[in-house]
């Protein structure tokens, strides 16, 4: 589609040098304003999709922050606190339109262009709100890191799951529900535009090493993990953000040791060890 771009307008050649459709983009708040140009556009009947672009300049951040992602929660290590975001509304969202699929699929067996049509209309819907879910989410985070000048630390998750939907039905079900892609490919561009930078990297073992001394953790029970070397016992999630942001910005042992501590002080972790997962 050929257009053209001046002062806030839009112009776009529905037919060449006799009709135009002009789009005042200032009108539009959540609209991008430090972009560097437009690139392509998709009209449709209904809509307009515009593609801004801007050419990135990492800087050079003040620190790092990581993020573990779980079904129900994405646990994160943000300036020497372990900060916890909730998924639950996001996995209702996922099990409200399965309940309303397997209606569906029974109604399919007697009527199956209706079922063709409701099918369509619940995935889409379904998608639509965890997309929204996930942008309001992930728009927050960049805000609060853009503040604070950081950079992040993702797991790599590339194929995650085709290697691991072939163990259960059950566990197919959930990893269904499980959005860690949509979360790392969203925060990952609105972060690029900020100018901050994104590392990935490897998360095997995160959760099962421990941060203090690397030696093998084991389950405690619940949701805790305990060192079999130093005899350390945290929550897993806990323990994955603090390897993931070690092995991510490459600093030594000493960093995670003076941030258990300080959580020690806070009675993040009690005298004993102990993780309170009141604390959150």
């Amino acid at each position: 589609t050929l257009f053209s771009y001046k002062n806030g307008i839009l112009k776009i050649s529905i037919e060449p040098r006799r009709r135009y459709l002009e789009v005042n983009l200032t009108k539009y708040e959540y609209l991008p304003k430090d972009f560097d140009s437009i690139g392509g556009l998709l009209l449709t009947e209904n809509k307009l999709i515009i593609t801004f672009k801007k050419n990135v300049k990492n800087i050079e951040p003040k620190g790092w922050a990581s993020f573990d992602i779980n079904l129900t929660n994405i646990t994160a290590l943000i300036n020497g606190k372990i900060v916890r975001y909730d998924l639950k509304p996001l996995y209702h969202i996922h099990r409200v339109y399965e309940i309303k699929r397997k209606r569906i699929q029974k109604l399919s067996k007697h009527k199956s262009a209706t079922g063709r049509r409701l099918m369509q209309k619940y995935s889409r819907r379904e998608r639509n709100r965890v997309r929204d879910f996930m942008h309001k989410l992930t728009t927050k985070i960049a805000k609060e890191l853009s503040e604070l000048k950081i950079g992040v630390i993702l797991e790599n998750l590339r194929n995650i799951k085709s290697r691991v939907l072939r163990k259960s039905r059950d566990l197919n079900r959930k990893l269904s529900k499980w959005n860690a892609r949509m979360f790392q490919f969203m925060l990952e561009y609105k972060l690029k535009w900020l100018d901050l930078p994104v590392k990935y990297v490897n998360p095997r073992n995160s959760s099962k090493t421990c941060p203090l001394c690397s030696g093998r953790m084991a389950t405690y029970g619940g949701r805790l993990m305990k060192c079999k070397k130093c005899g350390l016992v945290l929550d897993r999630d806990v323990v994955a953000a603090l390897n993931l942001q070690m092995w991510g910005s490459g600093v030594t042992l000493k960093a995670p040791l003076e941030l258990l501590s300080s959580m020690m002080e806070k009675r993040l972790i009690d005298r004993s060890s102990q993780y309170s997962m009141k604390a959150y």
